[in-house]
């Protein structure tokens, strides 16, 4: 996992979701190295996600082949908490 660069890992994320910016989430991403996975937590309020992704799933995505699993778990959490709940700002 030592190929992956967080902060283009986390620029990818922002640019995928310019919600999170604009509705000041909070996104983190670490290397959980004992289980060989990413965490990506976004944060908005009392409200968080927490998900892990394989290596190669982070490295198909920043490798522009594809992003679902990313797409799929933040993309859920910006519809809840800014488009469903209103609770950020449009």
């Amino acid at each position: 996992m030592n190929h992956i660069n967080a902060p283009a890992l986390l620029a990818t994320i922002r640019a995928m979701y310019p919600e999170i910016g604009k509705n000041r989430l909070s996104v983190a991403v670490e290397e959980d190295t004992v289980r060989n996975v990413w965490a990506i937590r976004v944060a908005k309020g009392e409200h968080t996600l927490t998900t892990y992704l394989e290596p190669q799933d982070v490295e198909s995505c920043l490798g522009g082949k594809e992003c679902i699993h990313l797409a799929n778990q933040i993309g859920q959490f910006v519809s809840n908490y800014c488009t469903e709940a209103k609770d950020c700002a449009t």
